[in-house]
Protein backbone atom coordinates (compact mmCIF):
# COMPACT_ATOMS: atom_id res chain seq x y z
CA UNK A 1 0.00 0.00 0.00
CA UNK A 2 1.19 3.38 -0.74
CA UNK A 3 1.96 5.56 2.27
CA UNK A 4 -0.19 8.33 3.40
CA UNK A 5 1.83 11.48 3.80
CA UNK A 6 1.02 13.80 6.06
CA UNK A 7 0.99 17.64 4.92
CA UNK A 8 1.09 20.21 7.19
CA UNK A 9 -1.72 22.99 6.43
CA UNK A 10 -1.13 26.93 6.20
CA UNK A 11 -3.46 28.68 8.40
CA UNK A 12 -4.54 30.20 4.92
CA UNK A 13 -6.08 27.13 3.68
CA UNK A 14 -6.96 25.70 7.57
CA UNK A 15 -9.12 29.21 7.67
CA UNK A 16 -10.59 28.18 4.31
CA UNK A 17 -11.38 24.81 5.14
CA UNK A 18 -13.14 25.40 8.07
CA UNK A 19 -15.12 28.39 6.59
CA UNK A 20 -15.88 25.65 4.11
CA UNK A 21 -16.96 23.05 6.36
CA UNK A 22 -19.06 25.87 8.31
CA UNK A 23 -21.06 26.63 5.03
CA UNK A 24 -21.60 23.32 4.67
CA UNK A 25 -22.83 22.66 8.42
CA UNK A 26 -24.94 25.67 8.04
CA UNK A 27 -26.39 24.47 4.85
CA UNK A 28 -27.33 21.20 6.75
CA UNK A 29 -29.14 22.66 9.33
CA UNK A 30 -31.22 25.03 7.61
CA UNK A 31 -32.17 22.00 5.70
CA UNK A 32 -32.90 20.08 8.34
CA UNK A 33 -35.14 22.68 9.72
CA UNK A 34 -37.04 23.41 6.56
CA UNK A 35 -37.96 19.48 6.07
CA UNK A 36 -38.87 19.31 9.82
CA UNK A 37 -41.22 22.77 9.08
CA UNK A 38 -43.39 21.14 6.24
CA UNK A 39 -43.66 17.85 8.44
CA UNK A 40 -45.13 20.01 11.19
CA UNK A 41 -47.28 21.35 8.75
CA UNK A 42 -48.35 18.40 7.06
CA UNK A 43 -49.19 16.78 10.72
CA UNK A 44 -50.90 20.17 11.26
CA UNK A 45 -53.49 19.94 8.03
CA UNK A 46 -53.91 16.97 8.91
CA UNK A 47 -54.96 17.71 12.65
CA UNK A 48 -56.83 20.43 11.35
CA UNK A 49 -59.30 18.32 9.51
CA UNK A 50 -58.90 20.14 5.92
CA UNK A 51 -60.48 18.36 3.22
CA UNK A 52 -59.33 15.13 2.49
CA UNK A 53 -58.01 15.77 -1.69
CA UNK A 54 -56.44 19.03 -0.43
CA UNK A 55 -54.47 17.28 2.12
CA UNK A 56 -53.31 14.37 -0.13
CA UNK A 57 -52.04 16.73 -2.97
CA UNK A 58 -50.09 19.09 -0.14
CA UNK A 59 -48.65 16.30 1.74
CA UNK A 60 -47.59 14.54 -1.59
CA UNK A 61 -45.78 17.54 -3.13
CA UNK A 62 -44.11 18.01 0.53
CA UNK A 63 -42.73 14.59 0.68
CA UNK A 64 -41.71 14.72 -3.07
CA UNK A 65 -39.83 18.45 -1.44
CA UNK A 66 -37.98 16.68 1.17
CA UNK A 67 -36.91 13.56 -0.96
CA UNK A 68 -34.89 16.22 -3.45
CA UNK A 69 -33.71 18.00 0.02
CA UNK A 70 -32.76 15.00 1.27
CA UNK A 71 -30.98 13.90 -1.90
CA UNK A 72 -29.61 17.67 -2.25
CA UNK A 73 -27.95 18.07 1.32
CA UNK A 74 -27.82 14.58 2.74
CA UNK A 75 -27.07 12.42 0.75
CA UNK A 76 -24.26 14.79 -1.10
CA UNK A 77 -25.44 15.30 -4.34
CA UNK A 78 -24.80 18.55 -4.80
CA UNK A 79 -21.21 17.83 -4.69
CA UNK A 80 -19.12 16.71 -7.72
CA UNK A 81 -18.52 12.93 -8.95
CA UNK A 82 -22.12 12.04 -8.31
CA UNK A 83 -23.16 11.97 -11.67
CA UNK A 84 -23.17 8.27 -12.55
CA UNK A 85 -25.70 7.74 -9.03
CA UNK A 86 -27.87 10.99 -10.15
CA UNK A 87 -28.21 9.25 -13.38
CA UNK A 88 -29.08 6.21 -11.90
CA UNK A 89 -31.93 8.39 -9.41
CA UNK A 90 -33.19 10.13 -12.06
CA UNK A 91 -33.89 7.21 -14.46
CA UNK A 92 -35.38 5.23 -10.98
CA UNK A 93 -37.56 8.12 -10.15
CA UNK A 94 -38.71 8.08 -14.43
CA UNK A 95 -39.84 4.58 -13.77
CA UNK A 96 -41.43 5.01 -10.73
CA UNK A 97 -43.51 7.93 -11.60
CA UNK A 98 -44.88 6.27 -15.06
CA UNK A 99 -45.41 3.12 -12.92
CA UNK A 100 -47.88 5.21 -10.71
CA UNK A 101 -49.39 7.42 -13.40
CA UNK A 102 -49.98 3.57 -14.98
CA UNK A 103 -51.25 1.82 -12.43
CA UNK A 104 -53.65 4.92 -11.09
CA UNK A 105 -54.91 5.20 -14.52
CA UNK A 106 -55.79 1.14 -14.84
CA UNK A 107 -57.71 1.07 -11.35
CA UNK A 108 -59.60 3.95 -10.84
CA UNK A 109 -59.52 6.32 -14.44
CA UNK A 110 -59.45 3.82 -17.18
CA UNK A 111 -62.63 1.56 -18.50
CA UNK A 112 -62.09 -1.78 -17.89
CA UNK A 113 -61.58 -4.41 -20.46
Amino acid sequence: MAELEARSMTETQLRNLRRQRTKEMRLQLTGFSFMIFLTFMAFGMVALDFNATFIMGIVMLFAFIQVILQFYYFMHMKDKGHEFAKLFMIVGMFFAIAFCVTFIYIVWIGQPI
